[in-house]
């Protein structure tokens, strides 16, 4: 027993330590460190390819970005003279990073609204843009030309921009539920949960090219939403500290001219519009994001599951802490109830808090404390998986235990074993083999939870999936491709978990 866990522990920190490896860099400038989604074409999405407009992701190593936001990064940073890396951050979690200290800069489409500047600055706006409605063709709304045609219409937008707070100014709208990404916005105009999605201009024709059943609605002059120049602007968003580098930006804005600034747009457009892919087209040019996904998922679920089992092992001897009236001192009375007070809470925090919360609190929280050059998106989520998991195998473990007779336990105790001792040699192998489906199955649930993870980043087998969806507003193909990869995962599996069950049982019917 000791053997195994100890093998468990070597190689779960040896994948723990090459997922975490750091490149370096011989670059002595400062660095500008961009967030930016890489799911918001034409802004900024995901490419595999490398090209002359193409950029790394630092933090998703092999990919690469595009797009308008990123054209005005690699500009920034030659005016500022400053080695530009850039970071793909789930847009919820941009302003947590800025503020955090995980990136320097904000560039992704962002508008700098009142609700915003509360809590970062804006530069000047670094684009111009104007706000349409993207409907189903061949409905009462394709020819709309004023906002008074949307009168009882369902409208949806995404969540945490200034387009769901416009939507109140159409009369009798059916206000829905903010979504998370535009590939969800387009999908509920599709499927006819709404009417139609607010959008800004170039955003809405990437949308329409890849959707051909999609139309844009332009409004006549005085007829559409009534905005405010926050409205119609995107600024690069940074902290209220950081007034030396506002200053920094804003004269480097100052130095790329209009006419630049559109010619870069309608490049961006373009190169996003290039082809449509079909099925196969998709695979074959998403391939590698769709391995580096399945690769990161599987890290995390192995590891997660491999170190919450042996960190279970000790919540269990804790939870299961028996005090003996009689011949316990003093000192170890306490020592129990402290062990089993502290176990318990550390299940029920863990249990009672869903992971993308954790995932929140944990990466951005360790990052406003101090900066450390390990705690990367991936190496939390590994500890975020193991400290999650641990609680749920423990309480597995501690029914399993309790099922065993307590008389294996006094015999052993009476034999001379310690209480460690017959914990691992007596207790836990036979608690163990009766677990292992339920440990199987927390497995399966570590591939399919980890997805949760692409808010701070990470980037699994959902959140890969999430950015091909960003590049090509596809938003049917790359789900089905990643559900098949799910469903031959969660399969595997299955069947492992089952033949060990059933080889299990056979060697002891053998021995019976």
């Amino acid at each position: 027993m000791k053997k195994t866990i100890t093998i468990l522990m070597i190689l779960m920190m040896s994948l723990t330590l090459v997922a975490c490896t750091k490149q370096t860099t011989n670059d002595t400038r400062k660095d500008l460190v961009v967030g930016l989604e890489a799911a918001y074409a034409p802004f900024n999405w995901t490419v595999t390819s490398i090209s002359d407009y193409a950029y790394p992701i630092s933090n998703q190593p092999g990919s690469h970005v595009d797009g308008y936001d990123v054209q005005m990064s690699k500009e920034l940073a030659r005016i500022l003279d400053r080695n530009l890396i850039i970071k793909a951050i789930e847009w919820d979690g941009l302003i947590p990073a800025l503020n955090s200290g995980e990136i320097d800069v904000i560039i992704a489409g962002m508008s700098p609204t009142s609700e915003r500047k509360l809590q970062i600055n804006f530069s000047d706006e670094y684009y111009r843009s104007e706000i349409v409605m993207v409907v189903k063709r061949n409905t009462v709304y394709e020819n709309a030309t004023r906002l008074v045609d949307f009168s009882g219409s369902k409208v949806v937008a995404q969540r945490g921009t200034l387009y769901d707070d416009l939507i109140p100014q159409i009369d009798n709208v059916v206000h829905q539920t903010p979504l998370d990404a535009y590939s969800n916005l387009v999908a509920s105009v599709i499927t006819n949960v709404s009417d139609a999605f607010v959008a800004e201009l170039p955003v809405a024709e990437s949308v329409v090219k890849s959707n051909p059943s999609l139309t844009i609605v332009k409004f006549e002059e005085g007829y559409g939403f009534q905005s405010e120049e926050a409205d119609i602007t995107v600024s690069v968003g940074m902290r209220k500290s950081d007034t030396d580098l506002l200053i920094e930006i804003n004269s480097a804005l100052a130095q790329i001219s209009v006419e630049t600034r559109n010619q870069m747009m309608t490049e961006a457009v373009i190169r996003n519009n290039e082809s449509e892919l079909n099925l196969f087209g998709l695979i074959s040019k998403y391939i590698s994001l769709f391995v580096q996904g399945v690769g990161v998922t599987l890290l995390l679920a192995i590891t997660g599951t491999l170190g919450g089992f042996i960190l279970s092992l000790v919540l269990v001897a804790g939870k299961t802490q028996k005090i003996d009236k009689k011949r316990d001192g003093v000192v170890k009375k306490i020592f129990k109830r402290i062990a089993n007070g502290l176990t318990t809470t550390y299940i029920v925090l863990f249990r009672g808090t869903p992971m993308i919360v954790q995932a929140m609190i944990f990466y951005y929280g360790v990052k406003l404390i101090t900066d450390l050059s390990w705690w990367t998106p991936l190496s939390a989520g590994l500890i975020i998986v193991t400290l999650n998991t641990s609680a749920y195998i423990a309480e597995i473990l501690r029914g399993s235990v309790n099922a065993i007779d307590k008389g294996q336990m006094e015999a052993a105790r009476s034999l001379g074993f310690s209480r460690v001792k017959s914990l691992l040699y007596i207790v836990y192998p036979q608690a163990i083999k009766n677990a292992l489906p339920a440990i199987g199955n927390e497995f399966i649930v570590n591939l399919k939870d980890t997805a949760v993870l692409s808010v701070i980043g990470v980037l699994d087998l959902f959140n890969a999936t999430h950015q091909v969806v960003g590049a090509t507003y596809d938003t049917v193909t790359p789900f089905i491709i990643t559900a098949i990869i799910y469903l031959f995962l969660t399969g595997v599996t299955s069947i492992a978990v089952n033949y060990l069950e059933n080889h299990q049982a056979g060697k002891e019917l053998k021995h019976a």
